[in-house]
């Protein structure tokens, strides 16, 4: 490289054609790649952008209109993505005020598997809270006290889900524990007033 800086331009020309002859073909076939690279990323990215507004503006239309044939589209056309958990969570609560507690609980369950990682996951969240208050409404704690325990990392309200689960099988030392657990994670003083009370009245239950 210095003899290069250091050569004529006459010479510098001429080492410059020779590497042209020599390596043209090998710097064609790279430049042509780049070209593809950079063409077909632009093109992957406005195709996802395309497609993520698509499925937005179908879940924008699904929550204005309060039907199901913009819900239906999501669900049929891309079910992994996270605007179909949402229409999920939303015909979940739908059909839990209808009365229909068995299809809502499908509904969550399948949310959750969706959602299933080791970090945590505010919509696996979401469906693991909805499926513990339907489990509690049905006096099947036992199911209850399974689906919170399938997280790590329990919030205040799953915690006080819990121990009203484990209330309701008369395990008040497990109750008492995790109202206290959800006690010290609450920074609502309405929610802690009222886990305040669920303790209280514990407190003249014979502690396992």
């Amino acid at each position: 490289m210095a003899n290069f800086f250091s050569a004529s331009q006459e010479e510098q020309q001429e080492i410059l054609l020779t590497f042209w002859d020599k390596f043209k073909y090998l710097i064609i076939v790279g430049l042509i790649a780049i070209i593809l690279f950079i063409s077909g990323r632009d093109y992957f990215v406005s195709s996802t952008n395309e497609e993520d507004l698509l499925k937005a503006t179908l879940y924008q239309t699904y929550l204005e209109s309060d039907g199901q044939n913009d819900g239906k589209i999501l669900l049929d056309s891309y079910p992994d993505s996270i605007y179909s958990d949402f229409v999920r969570l939303n015909e979940a609560k739908k059909s839990f005020l209808n009365g229909n507690n068995e299809d809502a609980i499908s509904l969550l369950q399948l949310v959750m598997t969706n959602n299933d990682t080791n970090k945590f996951n505010p919509i696996f969240a979401s469906a693991q809270t909805r499926l513990a208050k339907i489990y509690l409404e049905d006096k099947n704690y036992a199911s209850a006290i399974a689906t919170l325990d399938n997280s790590e990392e329990l919030t205040s309200t799953m915690l006080e889900l819990k121990g009203d689960a484990e209330n309701g099988l008369g395990e008040y030392q497990s109750a008492r524990t995790s109202y206290m657990l959800a006690l010290q994670n609450s920074t609502n003083q309405a929610s802690r007033a009222l886990i305040n009370m669920k303790i209280s009245d514990l407190e003249g239950e014979n502690l396992e």
